[in-house]
Formats: C-alpha cells, structure tokens, sequence
C-alpha cells in the first residue's frame, strides 16, 4: 500500500496536461496546508537559471478550482521563450479561510515560495515578474506595495522575494471599485465581497481598507505595465465602465497617479477588447500581455 501511495503521489505532483494546444509539464508544488495554497511551476528546457513569471488568475477577487487553467496556455509561451512559470492558486474572498487576512497572506506566501523553490529549480527570483487579469492585477499590484505596510498588519509578510515588474491586464485595482453598483443595479461581482477582504465593515476597518488599496502606496518603484480595454479606461467620469457592470462617480486614475509618483510607467489601450480575451490564446490582449512580459525581461525590443 505504501507503494501505491509513493506513485500516486508522484502522478499527482507532475501535471501534464491533455489539451494538445497547451500540453506541457508542471510541478505541483504546496506553499501551505489548504487545498487551494498551491502553484504549478514549470521550466523551460536547458540550464538556467531563468527568469520567473507568477501570474495570478482572475475570478472577481474569489478563487475556485480551476480558474488556474486561465494562465496555463501562457505559462507555456512563457517555458518556450526560455522563462519558468509559477501559476498560482490561492483562496479567494469566499473561499473558507479566505478574505481578510486569508487571501492577502496567501498572496503573499505563494509568491514568497519562490524563494525556497529556488533551492531545487533554476529559477532566478531577481528576475521575477507578476502577471494579473482583472482581480489578479490587484493582487499583483498588492504585491508591489506590500514592503511598505506597517510590520504591525495582520496582512504583512516580510517579502522573501519582491517582483521585479508588474504587468496588469485589464485590472481594476480601487477597492472601491469591489463592491459599486452598475447601471443594471446589480453589484460589480454579483455579491458584496469588500467586507471580507477588509475584515469586516469598510467604515470600521479604515486601515485594513488602506491596506489593501495600491493607489494609497505609489510609487511602487518597479516598472509596470498596464494593459486595458476601452470598457474599462479611459476613466472619464461619470460613465458607465465595464460594460455596465460599474458606475462610479468618481475613480482615481492609476496611469497619471503612477506617472506623476515617478513610476516606471508603460500603458497599452486596446479598443473594445473583450474582458477574457486577455487570456485567451491568440487574443489581442492576451498577445499584448505576452509581449509586456518580453519587453520587460529584455527578449523583446519594440
């Protein structure tokens, strides 16, 4: 029995996938207990070391099992182009243990995993970049604002590893944004979910609101490169945004705030893109986050 177990452990830690378009080798690799604190590393052939991209998943700040399946044909451009990939997964607002501080400490944690992966894997977490759609860029986001949070937080994690760049594909990276009415009357995500992620009502919780914002933290002082379709920026207010899923009086602009911060600061408009086609393959914004991620690394000159 003891046997069996050994090899089924061991099928279950290297995925190969089945789609033809996107088969190639991952490891399975835990950063913590629950089911959800996972990524699927995978390496590109040769020595190494090489550069590493995380990309973190949409999902309207939740997470589910198999919303990870977004960045997979990614993951592999990423290996042929000659960079590794961490595709990680992580528990969302509703997901049990999740919310405030949950989400944020796995966040955290499964990109600091780098840093003992790095042990066992070529990987060069110098040169680590972070790659979110929608949700996942506040995430990303997050993540370049995390070593300036006050020790104190019940969402800091002393940074084992700090991205080199940033790359957001059509992100929404207010919290006010979280929990707004569109036109239809309807919450953006179809549920309220600012409440857990800050622990609890915003009015009471006005620093774990600050906490989790990225905009209160600019600069940053790592390049980022910011990918948006036309339903979602330019912000000129008031409009419907998002296809009608929001309509915010006011919302801050993130590309002027970061510019004006002294940020490294690169924006791509994409006209009337399609919000998962940022990470469907052969989508103009799923090609213009590949190349952002090339650029950045210095394998693409534009």
């Amino acid at each position: 029995m003891k046997i069996i177990t050994n090899v089924l452990s061991l099928i279950l830690s290297v995925l190969v996938l089945s789609n033809p378009l996107s088969a190639f080798a991952q490891t399975k690799i835990s950063y913590g207990a629950d089911p959800m604190q996972y990524g699927e590393l995978s390496i590109p052939a040769g020595a190494g070391p090489f550069p590493v991209v995380t990309f973190l998943h949409a999902g309207c700040w939740n997470s589910s099992e198999g919303m990870i399946n977004a960045y997979r044909a990614m993951a592999k451009v990423m290996n042929e182009h000659g960079i590794a990939a961490w595709n990680m997964q992580y528990r969302g607002a509703s997901s049990l243990g999740g919310g405030w501080p949950g989400t944020w400490l796995d966040i955290a944690n499964g990109f600091d995993a780098l840093a003992s992966i790095a042990k066992d894997y070529p990987i060069d977490t110098s040169r680590a970049v972070v790659v979110g759609h929608s949700s996942g860029g506040h995430y990303g986001a997050w993540l370049a604002t995390r070593p300036q949070l006050p020790p104190t937080s019940q969402i800091y994690v002393k940074p084992l590893v700090n991205p080199m760049a940033l790359v957001m594909a059509d992100a929404y990276i207010n919290p006010l944004v979280i929990d707004s009415i569109g036109t239809s009357g309807e919450v953006y995500c179809g549920e309220p979910l600012l409440e857990k992620l800050v622990g609890g009502p915003v009015e009471q919780n006005i620093q774990n609101f600050l906490e989790i914002s990225p905009l209160e933290w600019l600069p940053w002082g790592i390049p980022q490169e910011f990918i948006v379709s036309t339903y979602r920026y330019p912000v000129s207010l008031p409009r419907e945004l998002a296809q009608g899923k929001t309509a915010l009086k006011s919302l801050p602009d993130y590309p002027a705030l970061a510019v004006l911060a002294g940020d490294e600061f690169n924006m791509r408009l994409i006209d009337k893109e399609g919000h998962g086609d940022f990470v469907k393959e052969g989508a103009r914004g799923y090609l213009a986050t590949i190349s952002a991620v090339l650029r950045l690394l210095g394998k693409q000159t534009e």
